[in-house]
């Protein structure tokens, strides 16, 4: 079978059915519900501040591979004083709150720390006892908290008879397209007047080699999401590098699906995306490794902002050899 044959089998593989993604998705709205309604119960600065919640990640793109199990959620916080973005640099800002009198705010700036222990303190107040879930499915889950935002998410696993579920929910503050304060992204002209009709999230964290607990990274998975919707091949050759990310784990540490988002984000503008699918998958793993050797990946949203910054110098090295001898290897089977 030819390379280009055995690429679309396998985007059958991945490709999730309707039957599983309904199952999953209404335990997981099930679940989440039931986590926000008992921390509101549990924290009375939690039920004035939460503003919903916001999806995120591969299964907003729609490009999650064959088990909708990972729910990435953005937990919207609203708080009853005026929080300006500020521009620091490189994809990070500043969340200015003068005069608000509230335990995530220090000297007029919400402090990404406090913030952080102040929702962790709400989480361990319910899951202190016991939490399960009974769903309409039949299936009961038992819930932990884990990942207890020392990074950036909150993480709940859920862990049923014959299903488990995973949502990491990332503390945001939603803004509009009017209070961007950086550069304005790269966006075609057509694209941008849609764009502007969604928010962008501020997301506690840290920047490489600064101790200022004041700085959240900008995401705007929306925006992202608007301007790759109708680019034919854009969402499939996601699949097809995550897939081959997955079957080479080991070999490939710490390279994330948004690092191999971002590679095709970064070409959205010179890449016919309605081209053939064999020699587009091959010319993006073919850009991620360049990235790779170069080690630089420049954040969409924000040039200067390497996203390698986040694996260590044998993570890179690793990840450059891997994706090289993969790279050869997806080549010698075009030939033949």
């Amino acid at each position: 079978m030819s390379l280009a044959g055995e690429l679309q089998n396998i985007l059958q593989k991945l490709r999730i059915s309707d039957d599983d993604r309904s199952k999953y998705t209404e335990d997981a709205v099930e679940i989440q519900n039931h986590v926000i309604e008992k921390l509101k119960l549990a924290d009375n600065n939690f039920r004035t501040a939460f503003d919903g919640l916001s999806l995120a990640g591969s299964y907003l793109d729609r490009v999650k591979l064959k088990t909708p199990d990972e729910f990435d959620l953005h937990m919207k916080l609203k708080f009853p004083f005026p929080i300006t973005p500020i521009k620091d640099e490189k994809g990070f800002v500043f969340l200015r709150a003068i005069g608000a009198n509230h335990p995530i705010v220090t000297d007029n700036y919400i402090d990404r720390k406090n913030l952080q222990n102040w929702l962790r303190d709400a989480f361990n107040k319910v899951f202190n006892s016991k939490q399960s879930v009974h769903c309409k499915t039949g299936e009961v889950y038992e819930l932990m908290y884990t990942a207890q935002g020392y990074g950036c998410a909150h993480t709940i696993e859920a862990e049923g008879k014959n299903r488990n579920i995973s949502f990491d929910l990332v503390p945001a503050f939603e803004f509009t397209w009017a209070q961007w304060p950086l550069v304005k992204p790269c966006i075609y002209n057509g694209r941008k007047k849609e764009i502007r009709k969604f928010p962008w999230f501020a997301v506690p964290q840290s920047k490489k080699g600064s101790t200022d607990e004041r700085t959240f990274m900008v995401c705007a998975p929306h925006w992202e999401r608007q301007i790759t919707k109708d680019l034919d091949n854009f969402k499939n050759v996601l699949r097809l590098m995550k897939g081959l990310r997955d079957a080479h784990a080991t070999d490939l540490p710490h390279l994330s699906s948004y690092m191999l988002k971002t590679v095709l984000l970064s070409r959205l503008g010179n890449t016919a995306w309605n081209g053939d699918l064999t020699t587009l998958f091959i010319q993006m793993w073919e850009a991620l490794y360049v990235c790779l050797t170069n080690g630089e990946l420049n954040f969409f949203l924000a040039s200067g902002h390497n996203i390698f910054d986040r694996m260590s110098h044998g993570e890179l090295d690793r990840c450059r050899g891997t994706a090289h001898f993969l790279l050869l290897t997806l080549k010698f089977i075009e030939i033949f």
